[in-house]
């Protein structure tokens, strides 16, 4: 059983991506981005040291003339539900913080997968970090344990540090956006006289597919001709158009299909609407696939199997996407599992996290009691779906029937996290935002902002999305 941190213990807030389940933000960014003023307002809160505030000013007052703004309306970020979400202004974190967000990723991505090559043989670990029955099956008989591609969300702290809220390892989305968006920006900046830093790899357009193909000829051995952009009809669509550009670009033929429509023969081959296929990106969030059910076992299956390569195969994505992570991250009994030196470096980042279902009876009184002290996470939801936040609740019962829910399903309980006030970017009260790394093996290639009013940040919401230049 698991207690509460004792007096002293990190308590916190939590500004998270997320909101009550069910509920929806009315908060709604501008279709066409706004200039604001070069000083903007300053409010209550706090900011993060580790943005250059400087290079904000400049990158507003060049996005207050004619070429600025033109190119300020022409930058989108991601496809969500076929529509275009407008980016933000760019913004920069300071020189000297490049270093430790190299080290942090590095050592974050070997954290995340020591908790995947785990699962199978720790007992306890399998309890706290909890499947669903329909996929674990799945993933207990899957043997890849290697997490290719990852975002980790993260808040900034007003002393500079940051501290993780999620981590992304299913089909982490808004990497070649923010890739495009720093490469759109570079150019004026440069004729203005601003310094930027040098490019990362998802600012080539290329990128998208050039990792993917290295990537499925390293692990199969044969450059793939064909890729199966598999996505669910009518969810997000977020990255494919990025992955399709790219992989046209590079002479690789591009199938879009449902996941539902991949079927298996008994020659160990794998088919998408009769077409054989044998790698895949795949773009398949963890909610939809529940919802396929028995639809999708041809696609566990053959991924199970190693019949269709898809970046992150199954115990990649099931465990490492699965927000009990961070449970097992924050709980020191499980640290004899991770490099010293690796824990070292991430465990100071990770909020106070148990999965409510092996809390103590102290525990719970005490996450019953403080309901502004907490959050609740279902483990395998995204989009700020599922997300209960302690001081939205409408009153203590809502909040008591949501720390029910959570103890009987086995969520996520967080200590809650604040997030920072972005000066500069909008006129009017000044949005919180956060900070997202994307990684490949470890190795940082992209990273963007998201800003928003309120508790929630991600795009799918209120967020509005920045490029960042590390």
């Amino acid at each position: 059983m698991q207690s509460i941190p004792g007096p002293g213990s990190p308590g916190g807030e939590q500004g998270t991506v997320g909101g009550p389940t069910g509920a929806t933000t009315t908060t709604v960014m501008p279709a066409r981005p706004h200039v604001p003023s070069p000083d903007g307002p300053r409010t209550g809160g706090y900011t993060w040291p580790g943005l250059d505030e400087e290079f904000t000013r400049k990158v507003v007052e060049i996005a207050r003339t004619a070429e600025g703004r033109e190119l300020a309306e022409s930058q989108v970020f991601e496809i969500v539900r076929a529509q275009p979400q407008p980016q933000g202004l760019p913004l920069r974190v300071r020189p000297q913080l490049r270093h430790e967000l190299d080290a942090f990723v590095a050592s974050y991505h070997r954290v995340i997968e020591a908790v995947v090559a785990a699962w199978e043989h720790d007992r306890h670990l399998r309890e706290v970090l909890t499947l669903p029955q329909v996929l674990h099956d799945h993933v207990a008989a899957a043997r890849d344990t290697r997490v290719h591609l990852l975002r980790i969300d993260l808040l900034p702290q007003a002393d500079g540090t940051l501290r993780v809220l999620e981590t992304n390892a299913n089909c982490p989305g808004g990497l070649p956006g923010a890739g495009r968006g720093r490469s759109a920006w570079r150019p004026l900046l440069a004729r203005h006289g601003v310094e930027v830093p040098g490019p990362l790899p998802a600012d080539d357009p290329l990128w998208p597919g050039s990792w993917l193909l290295r990537l499925a000829e390293q692990h199969t051995g044969t450059r793939p001709e064909t890729v199966a952009l598999l996505c669910p009809d009518g969810s997000y669509r977020a990255d494919t158009r990025d992955y399709d550009t790219a992989l046209t670009a590079l002479g690789v033929r591009v199938l879009h299909a449902d996941p539902r429509e991949l079927s298996l023969d008994g020659r160990q081959g794998v088919a998408v609407r009769g077409e054989p296929v044998r790698h895949a990106f795949a773009k398949v969030g963890i909610q939809d696939l529940l919802r396929m059910g028995d639809d999708a076992a041809p696609y566990l299956e053959a991924v199970r199997e190693g019949r269709l390569f898809v970046q992150n195969g199954l115990r990649g994505r099931l465990i490492g996407d699965n927000k009990l992570c961070l449970a097992v991250l924050s709980d020191p009994h499980f640290a004899h599992l991770f490099d010293a030196a690796d824990y070292r470096r991430v465990r100071p980042a990770i909020p106070w996290s148990r999965n409510l279902a092996h809390c103590d009876a102290a525990t719970l009184r005490a996450v019953l009691r403080d309901r502004d002290r907490y959050v609740l996470k279902r483990p395998l939801d995204t989009r700020g779906n599922g997300v209960v936040i302690g001081r939205e609740a409408a009153d203590a019962p809502a909040w008591e029937a949501a720390v029910d829910l959570a103890g009987t399903e086995g969520w996520l309980v967080q200590e809650y996290v604040t997030s920072p006030h972005l000066l500069g970017v909008v006129d009017g009260p000044a949005p919180r935002h956060d900070v997202a790394l994307g990684a490949v093996d470890g190795r940082l290639v992209s990273a963007f902002s998201r800003a928003g009013h309120g508790e929630r940040h991600n795009v799918a919401g209120s967020g509005r999305p920045h490029p960042l230049y590390l």
